[in-house]
């Protein structure tokens, strides 16, 4: 189930860590705005993502696989449009700011239910899919695995705390590209391996 190898590009992971807190010092805060250099990078990682898994979609002839692909495909989707804080970010004021939901209509009003069925909706693929026994059919690179974790961790750490060298925005986007990163190197290679046929 885990490929236990490490990869180089890991390394590089590993130096990027510090990187992120030496170079935050030297970027303007507004690198890390809404629909800032930061986050469109961020979206096409996601985009890449959605990519993916639709070419193993198309791919693969096993019925159950075909729900995890496109469970995939609508994770990244839903992470894409959270990105976009679900479409408020593409009205970006002037000064910065977004409308607020109840400036927005009727989308204002069903929004929220519409990300609570695309959520539901995302389960029961996972489970028609049976996604455990596809994993367990599956090689994971546990060292990614284990990175992207520890990503998660970091993200959290820069958004919802302000203590030591954690603080700012630019810290929490940076690190969110890592972890995007990580999800398209976990999902690329289960692709090869339960698609494409080759590792």
């Amino acid at each position: 189930m885990f490929d236990k190898r490490f990869f180089p590009h890991l390394w590089l992971l590993i130096i990027y860590i510090p990187f992120v807190f030496f170079i935050k010092n030297f970027l303007p805060e507004n690198v890390a705005r809404e629909n800032g250099p930061i986050e469109n990078f961020q979206l096409v990682l996601l985009a890449i993502g959605v990519y993916l898994c639709w070419q193993a979609l198309k791919k693969t002839n096993i019925k159950t696989d075909k729900y995890v692909w496109q469970a995939g495909a609508l994770f990244y989707v839903l992470l894409f449009l959270r990105e976009i804080s679900w479409g408020r970010a593409l009205l970006m004021r002037p000064d910065g700011t977004m409308p607020q939901w109840n400036e927005l209509g009727l989308y204002g009003v069903i929004a929220h239910p519409l990300i609570g069925v695309a959520i539901v909706y995302l389960l029961i693929l996972f489970y028609r899919g049976r996604f455990f026994s596809f994993l367990k059919n599956a090689q994971i690179p546990l060292w990614d695995l284990l990175f992207l974790v520890m990503f998660v961790i970091l993200v959290d750490i820069s958004e919802h705390y302000n203590f030591s060298i954690f603080n700012g925005m630019i810290d929490e986007e940076l690190f969110e590209c890592a972890m995007y990163f990580e999800m398209l190197r976990i999902t690329s290679f289960i692709k090869k391996y339960k698609v494409d046929g080759y590792l």
